[in-house]
């Protein structure tokens, strides 16, 4: 009996660790972080004490039309909850959203709460070069592409994107095209969703100007040696974002020697909410051990 009482009091002392940082959160939710043309946008953040803590900075989805930065509480959970208790700071961030916003409205906006975030970073107790974005679906799109193509004030350190849309070259010409969780002949202007032609500001590829804004938003046609290391999750059976999209990006990363990984979930939909059966949920941890690996391990 003697001998489990270390165990006993091991176990204890880890509870208690994760209790008192749990206490020692601090939230700040809707805090302007600018204004574009009198439209105030907005961030919530949940941040570690200390000094110079590694953050996530999450991109919810919703087609490039809807969605709200609350997402990451909600559809999002499975992964946040695991983020504090691992010593990450995390921030959630709304962005403009199209129509009436096209791109690259959205990817400007990320790019310019990863700015403030740096002007803030000892306010907000954060380590400016332990910066990761992540995001689902559009917001996977839209962190890859800010990764890609930062400015001076926004460049971060990593990215995971789950699900995201790196390769809008490559949709527009699939054959059968996936569009929302179904396949259906490809239309003569190409396989142009309703959100990614609410994004792009065209229904279908018709004109120079038009290949123009698709060339620049596909991510594939920024790679780099010396960008931000990369993680993709992706489920085999996903039916409105086809994981080719994100074997098109880790092929052309791979190609200019820039670091991505990909995890395939086997038999994985659209959307991190059905990944539950056993043999997928291994990604929750394989994206808490990826940030740690990449971005440094929080203290403890």
């Amino acid at each position: 009996m003697h001998r489990l009482a270390p165990c006993y009091v091991i176990v204890f002392l880890l509870c208690a660790v994760a209790s008192l940082r749990a206490t020692e959160i601090e939230t700040r939710r809707d805090v302007e972080f600018t204004k574009v043309a009198g439209e105030s946008l907005h961030l919530d953040m949940w941040l570690q004490p200390g000094a110079s803590n590694p953050a996530v900075i999450y991109v919810h989805g919703g087609g490039f039309t809807g969605g709200d930065k609350r997402h990451i509480e909600t559809g999002f959970k499975p992964i946040f909850e695991l983020l504090l208790p691992a010593g990450f700071s995390v921030v959630s961030v709304n962005y403009r959203v199209a129509p009436k916003h096209r791109f690259p409205a959205a990817p400007k906006d990320v790019q310019a709460a990863i700015a403030w975030l740096k002007r803030q970073s000892n306010a907000l107790r954060i380590d400016p070069d332990r910066l990761a974005l992540m995001g689902d679906s559009a917001g996977g799109m839209i962190v890859s592409y800010a990764g890609a193509r930062p400015t001076p004030q926004s460049r971060v350190a990593a990215v995971v994107s789950f699900f995201g849309e790196h390769d809008f070259a490559l949709r527009v010409s699939e054959d059968p095209c996936a569009v929302d969780g179904r396949t259906i002949p490809r239309p003569k202007g190409g396989c142009i969703s309703g959100g990614m032609a609410a994004f792009l500001g065209f229904q279908e590829l018709q004109t120079p100007a038009h290949q123009r804004i698709l060339d620049e938003a596909t991510v594939v046609h920024h790679v780099y040696r010396g960008m931000p290391q990369y993680l993709l999750l992706h489920g085999t059976r996903d039916y409105g974002v086809p994981i080719e999209q994100s074997h098109s990006l880790q092929q052309a990363m791979r190609r200019v020697g820039a670091d991505c990984q990909l995890v395939p979930i086997v038999g994985g939909g659209h959307g991190i909410g059905g990944w539950t059966a056993p043999h997928q949920t291994h990604y929750k941890q394989r994206v808490i051990d990826w940030l740690r690996q990449t971005l440094g391990k929080p203290a403890p």
